[in-house]
Formats: structure tokens, C-alpha cells, sequence
């Protein structure tokens, strides 16, 4: 079990602490080569091996006119490579107990794998075809075609969703990267053909820059040597182009009302522009957030809303930070006749954080469930593995955790309340109302 040791001068934020502060002693930093950025951490306890790496060719990086390509391009790694057709890469993992999976973010494709040591060799070489030598056989990109354009109708018929993508739409500027939904439009993904998919792929994904992060039991020279080998390419440099103060919207909250009349439930939610990633702003922002819409059940407004008044069959606030910006949104859903009470609630609770200090106890218990869950998900390697990448990915460096415990120590209740009064002011915040009958 890992530990921590109490600090007299701040309760629950220990000088001496555990596997989150060691991360630096742990894992192995090295640039391999321009844009090829390793991280390895070794273990003998665990007889497995996990990998946790990503490309810099996301949905930021899409042509404006080719919206969904970075997700159907991503489909299609798992779908066979030049030497194995999709039905035979499941039956060489699955023989093996291993497993692979590509995934679409906002910045980056990402790629993920977890064996057992004795068959490294066989799934990296997998992964390394996959990744770098697709296919795209025709039959393989119009079946994915068609699953995503399911996925599309599926999307814009659910209310979270749609509304989720609806409030994207108003919080993020005009041509702001984030304001794109990754699986694009019906329009967008079915004009796209296998020439746009393979020039894609060739000129942004196998041209990006490469995080990869090891963890397990593994001879290092392998694991570095395969990677070389793997992501030989030249890497293209991609500037961080965030706006210096960190603003993805106009300061004008609006509001927009969706009808979906065969719908039984209604989704509120309210969002607006945040910090990125990693501007300072983020972590008492994100405490903010924990105690509004995480902590306990569902934070203060799943309590209030949810709990105490029976208003919403759920209720809680979320960021999502990625490089180039961030938003944070708050969402409810509620029976549509209880929209109007359930979204002056949700503003009442907005208000409160604005208007006085967060409790101590709420302030205290927010940092101990962030120190928590960072300890809770380097029990495993692949927490290790999606850690180290991810705070490599965000340039916080692998002492990011050591630093944040004494940040900690310095944010007090005043702190939350200036991010409130910055974040959430109403003029920031815009609304969207998705379901049936939708009245505010």
C-alpha cells in the first residue's frame, strides 16, 4: 500500500509521500531522436508490460474541410496493416492474452497495448506495422465509413451528447481547433475517400511527434531500440499556437434551446471558457470543480439538486484542459418539467461559489481526493505508463506531483472564489436545454 506522511502545518499534504513524488527516481527520460520522446519505467514485480503512446495528429490537426479524418483514420489502424488482415492481429493478441487499441483525441491519436513479458516481441511488432504501415484497403475504410456516420446519427440523437456538442459550438471561438466534434459531420465523413485518408496519414499522423512511455518488466536497449526503428520518419516540430492568456470565447454567454420532442429526459448544461492545461489557473480551478460537481456524490450540485431537492436524476461539472485551451461544463438531467426550477438551482449554486468562501473541510478534502487518485492510478503499469505520457504530453514534468503538493499547501479558500468570480460570472457562461418541450 502506499503511504503518505502528515504534515503538521498542512493536514493530508505530506513532505515524504509515495510513488507519485518518486516518479523522476523512477522513470527513465530520454530523447531518442527529434519528435521521439521515451519514457521507461521498469519493474520486476509484475511479469506484464504496458504501453502508452500518442502521435500529435488529433482533430486540432484536420483540414477545416475534412472534419472526421483524424477519427476515421484512427479506426482504421486496428483494421490490418500491409502483413495481417484485421481478423488475424485479434487472433494473434487474443492468443496471447494481450491487448491493442487506438483512440482520437482533441491533440493526439492515441495508441495503447498491455502483454505479458514473454510476448513483447510479437505485440510491438504488431503495434509498430499498425501504426506506421495501415492498409486502407477500400473495403476496410467504407465499413468504417459506415460505422462512423452511425456513430454521427447515434451522437446528434442523444441528448448529452448533442448537447455537449451544441455547447462547444458556443463556447470555443469560430475557428478555434477544440470546437470541432471528433467524429465530424454526416456531410464531412461521407465525402472522405482513401486518397485524403492515406495523404492524412502520411503527411500529419506518421510525420507527428511521438510520446511513448513503458512500464513492466522489459530489457530497456529493446524497448528503445524498437522505438527508433518504429518511429524512424522525420518528425515535423509543432508549435504550441494557445492564445497567450489563455481565452478560447467571447466573454457573451448565450443560450440555445434544442427540441427533441421523442425524448423523455432533458439535459441542461452551462459552460464557458477555462484555463489550459497548463496555465496556473487550472489546479485551484480544478479543486473548484471537484467540490462543485465530483466530491461525494456528484460534488454540491449533485447534493442540491439531485439529493435534496429530487430535481435531476443526476447532476456534476466537469474540465476538460487539453494544449490549447479548456472549458468547464456543468450538466443536469432532469424531467422536462422540471427544467426551470433544476437550472435556477444549478445558477443558485454557481452563485454561491462566487459570492462566499468554499468550507475548509470541502477545500482539504478536494486536495486529498487529487493526491488520492493520483496514488490510486500508479498501482497499476498502465497508470504509470498513461501518467508518465501524460504529463510529458503537457510539459508539466515528472515532478509535476512533488510540485503540486506544496502548490497546494499556498491555495486557500480566497483562491477558489477569484477563479469563481473569473470562470463562472454568468456573462461567461453559456446554456443549452436539449429534449422535449425545452423552456427555461
Amino acid at each position: 500500500m502506499l503511504r503518505t506522511e502528515q504534515s503538521a502545518d498542512a493536514p493530508g499534504l505530506g513532505t515524504s509521500m509515495g510513488l507519485d513524488t518518486d516518479l523522476p527516481k523512477l522513470v527513465e527520460e530520454q530523447q531518442l531522436g527529434p519528435g521521439i520522446h521515451c519514457l521507461i519505467y521498469q519493474s520486476t514485480n509484475n511479469p506484464t508490460v504496458a504501453v502508452h503512446g500518442s502521435l500529435l495528429s488529433g482533430t486540432s490537426f484536420e483540414p477545416p474541410d475534412e472534419a472526421g479524418i483524424a477519427e476515421l483514420c484512427t479506426r482504421l489502424l486496428i483494421r490490418g496493416n500491409r502483413k495481417l488482415g484485421a481478423g488475424k492481429i485479434a487472433d494473434l493478441l487474443e492468443s496471447v492474452g494481450a491487448t491493442m487499441s487506438f483512440r482520437n483525441t482533441q491533440d493526439n491519436i492515441v495508441f495503447q497495448a498491455r502483454m505479458t513479458s514473454p510476448w513483447i516481441k510479437r505485440v510491438l511488432g504488431i503495434l509498430a506495422d499498425c501504426l506506421m504501415r495501415p492498409a486502407f484497403n477500400l473495403k476496410d475504410v467504407e465499413r468504417e465509413k459506415e460505422g462512423l456516420l452511425t456513430d454521427i446519427r447515434l451522437r446528434d440523437d442523444d441528448t448529452t451528447r448533442r448537447g455537449m456538442r451544441e455547447l462547444q459550438g458556443l463556447i470555443y471561438f469560430p475557428k478555434h481547433p477544440y470546437r470541432r466534434d471528433r467524429f465530424g459531420t454526416a456531410e464531412s465523413v461521407g465525402g472522405i475517400n482513401r486518397t485524403q485518408l492515406k495523404e492524412y496519414f502520411e503527411n500529419t499522423v506518421k510525420r507527428a511527434p511521438v510520446i511513448i512511455a513503458f512500464a513492466g518488466q522489459f530489457k530497456k536497449d529493446d524497448v528503445k531500440t524498437w522505438a527508433l526503428r518504429t518511429f524512424e520518419q522525420s518528425r515535423e516540430k509543432r508549435e504550441n499556437t494557445e492564445k497567450k492568456d489563455g481565452s478560447v470565447s467571447s466573454t457573451k454567454g448565450l443560450l440555445r434551446e434544442i427540441t427533441m420532442p421523442h425524448k423523455t429526459q432533458s439535459d441542461i448544461l452551462i459552460g464557458g471558457g477555462a484555463a489550459p492545461r497548463t496555465y496556473p489557473d487550472y489546479e485551484p480551478l480544478n479543486l473548484l470543480n471537484v467540490i462543485l460537481g465530483e466530491l461525494g456524490f456528484m460534488g454540491r450540485l449533485g447534493q442540491r439538486i439531485r439529493d435534496k431537492e429530487g430535481l435531476a436524476y443526476s447532476a456534476s461539472s466537469f474540465i476538460n484542459a487539453g494544449l490549447l485551451g479548456g472549458s468547464w461544463t456543468a450538466i443536469a438531467g432532469v424531467n422536462p418539467k422540471n427544467i426551470t426550477k433544476a437550472l435556477a438551482l444549478m445558477k443558485e449554486e454557481l452563485g454561491r461559489v462566487r459570492e462566499e468562501l468554499v468550507e475548509k473541510e470541502e477545500l482539504e478534502n478536494a486536495k486529498q481526493n487529487q493526491i488520492g487518485s493520483a496514488l490510486m492510478e500508479l498501482e497499476s503499469t498502465e497508470g504509470i505508463a498513461r501518467t508518465s505520457h501524460n504529463l510529458t504530453h503537457f510539459g508539466l514534468g515528472l515532478d509535476y506531483f512533488s510540485k503540486r503538493r506544496q502548490l497546494y499547501r499556498k491555495i486557500e479558500r480566497e483562491g477558489l472564489q477569484e477563479m469563481a468570480v473569473k470562470y463562472l460570472e454568468p456573462s461567461r457562461l453559456s446554456t443549452v436545454i436539449v429534449g422535449p418541450k425545452a423552456k427555461c
